[in-house]
C-alpha cells in the first residue's frame, strides 16, 4: 500500500469532506422556480464555482450582493442540513490528523487545514455542524480570502504559508498533500507542487487522473494516518487505490 509524506494537508471541502449534492440541488432549484428558470437545464449547465458568479451568469436581475449568496446558502444550511452527508472516512481522518500519534493528546495547532471556493458562511457552518466534532482548523481559506479562484493555486498557496508560519516549516522544502474531487481544483493542487489525492465522488476516476491525480480513492476510508507527531512529517498510506485502466 502507497505512503505518502507530508507535512501539511490541504482539503477542499464540498464534495471531499462533505457530500451537499442534494441540499445545494434543491436549493439552486428553489431559486430557478422563483424567477422561472427550467431547473433541469440550470443544473446541466457548466457554472462557476462562486455562488456570487453563478448568480452574475444566471441570475442577473438578483442583486448580485453578499445578501443574496448568503441567503441562498442559508438556505442550504437550514433547510437541507438533513441531507447532507461526511465523505466517508472524512471524519476519522481530520481527527486522527488532529492527535499526535506519540502521545495520543491533541495538537494545540494543526497541520491540515481547508481550502474552498464556498463563502464562510457556508463552509464554516459545516464544521459547526456536522464537522463540530472534529473543530474547524486554524487555517481556513474561503472565497473571501482570495482574488482568483482554482484552478489558480492561490487558496493552497496560501494556507501552505500560513501552515508555515504556524510551525515553523520552509516554503522551499516543505512537502504538501492535497485532497480534492474535480479535475479543475485537482490542476490547482498539481500547480503549487502538491501530491494530490482524488476523492471519486463527484467524477469519473478517468477525468481525475487526466488532470494529473497522483492517486484516485473511492472514499477517504481508503487514506489512514500511520505517524504524525510534533517533530516528524506525516505519514500517511493508501489502501487500494484505484488504477487508470
Amino acid at each position: 500500500m502507497p505512503l505518502i509524506e507530508a507535512h501539511v494537508c490541504l482539503f477542499d471541502l464540498d464534495g471531499t469532506l462533505v457530500d451537499t449534492g442534494y441540499a445545494s440541488e434543491c436549493a439552486w432549484s428553489n431559486l430557478c422556480n422563483r424567477y422561472h428558470r427550467d431547473p433541469s437545464t440550470f443544473m446541466n449547465s457548466p457554472r462557476p464555482c462562486l455562488t456570487t458568479e453563478a448568480i452574475k451568469k444566471f441570475f442577473p436581475e438578483v442583486a448580485n450582493d453578499s445578501m443574496a449568496v448568503e441567503k441562498l446558502e442559508y438556505s442550504i444550511v437550514k433547510d437541507y442540513l438533513n441531507s447532507v452527508r461526511l465523505i466517508p472516512g472524512a471524519k476519522r481522518l481530520l481527527e486522527d490528523l488532529n492527535v499526535n500519534s506519540s502521545t495520543h493528546n491533541k495538537f494545540v495547532r494543526q497541520k491540515w487545514a481547508v481550502v474552498t471556493s464556498g463563502s464562510p458562511y457556508l463552509a464554516h457552518a459545516w464544521f459547526r455542524t456536522i464537522l463540530k466534532d472534529v473543530g474547524m482548523p486554524e487555517v481556513f481559506v474561503t472565497a473571501r480570502d482570495v482574488s482568483k479562484d482554482k484552478p489558480d493555486p492561490e487558496g493552497y498557496s496560501k494556507a501552505c504559508f500560513e501552515l508555515c508560519e504556524s510551525w515553523d516549516f520552509s516554503m522551499k522544502t516543505i512537502k504538501k498533500v492535497v485532497f480534492e474531487d474535480t479535475p479543475i481544483r485537482i490542476r490547482a493542487g498539481k500547480a503549487m507542487g502538491a501530491t494530490v489525492v482524488a476523492v471519486k465522488t463527484t467524477c469519473e476516476k478517468a477525468k481525475l487522473f487526466e488532470a494529473g491525480a497522483d492517486y484516485v480513492v473511492t472514499d477517504l476510508e481508503s487514506v489512514s494516518v500511520k505517524k504524525n507527531t510534533f517533530t516528524s512529517p506525516i505519514i500517511l498510506q493508501i489502501k487500494d487505490p484505484l488504477t487508470k485502466e
